[in-house]
């Protein structure tokens, strides 16, 4: 009996503090979507949760800690598309439509986007091995799909690593230029990135149209937060 009660009780303990580390990766994510990862410090995520940076310390080892478990997310939500992208499509058109989809909505609306573009030299060398054999992970899973789609000739490809380069760097620069108040939601800008990567894939077509061009750089320049 006390063994079974020790037991409950450190279960306890371990799932609150999950809970809280949770809320603290939100909170950063939060500033990151609201701020920029400019503004991120210590004192402002504690701030935001309303705890003391000596509490925060308790469930993060510092600032690179919480950057890189915000890597982490990031990469892992992206990871999740990929496998509901294996599992719910049957072509690898739609495999690769859904994972862009998802992945471009995982950017724009979990904040965690916004740390792509922190330099990886800052983060721990075991961390940072981690993180770069998760992100490789979707870069391969991004490749297969389109060498699929090239094999079972739906896609037109010379070099399928450079594509899959180009489309999620494309991809992760989203945060840089998006602005949650602008006139298009997360929906309407990952379906129209998505479709634009795919038509420039597909056998028999160009690259983008002359119209296709101008309706993208529409949806990229009304929601930028600098627009020319």
């Amino acid at each position: 009996m006390a063994a079974a009660k020790k037991m409950a009780r450190w279960n306890g303990i371990t799932d609150v503090k999950d809970r809280r580390r949770e809320a603290i990766l939100q909170s950063v994510a939060k500033v990151l979507r609201n701020s920029g990862l400019s503004s991120l410090t210590i004192q402002q995520i504690a701030d935001e949760l309303g705890m003391t940076k000596g509490n925060l310390y308790y469930y993060f080892k510092d600032k690179h800690d919480i950057l890189f478990h915000c890597h982490m997310r990031s990469t892992e939500i992206s990871l999740l598309a990929l496998r509901d992208a294996e599992a719910l499509a049957r072509t690898p058109s739609e495999k690769l439509r859904i994972l862009l989809v998802r992945h471009i909505r995982g950017i724009i609306e979990d904040g965690f986007g916004a740390i792509l573009q922190t330099d990886l030299e800052k983060i721990r060398p075991a961390q940072r091995k981690l993180y770069v054999s998760k992100r490789d992970a979707l870069e391969r899973g991004v490749r297969d799909l389109i060498l699929e789609g090239v094999r079972v000739g739906e896609f037109e490809c010379g070099n399928v690593k450079l594509a899959g380069f180009a489309i999620l760097g494309g991809i992760n620069w989203i945060p840089k230029w998006y602005h949650p108040g602008g006139p298009f939601s997360s929906a309407q800008i990952s379906e129209s990135m998505a479709d634009y990567y795919l038509r420039g894939l597909r056998v028999g077509s160009e690259l983008a149209t002359d119209q296709a061009v101008r309706s993208d750089n529409g949806n990229i320049e009304a929601n930028s937060r600098h627009p020319n």
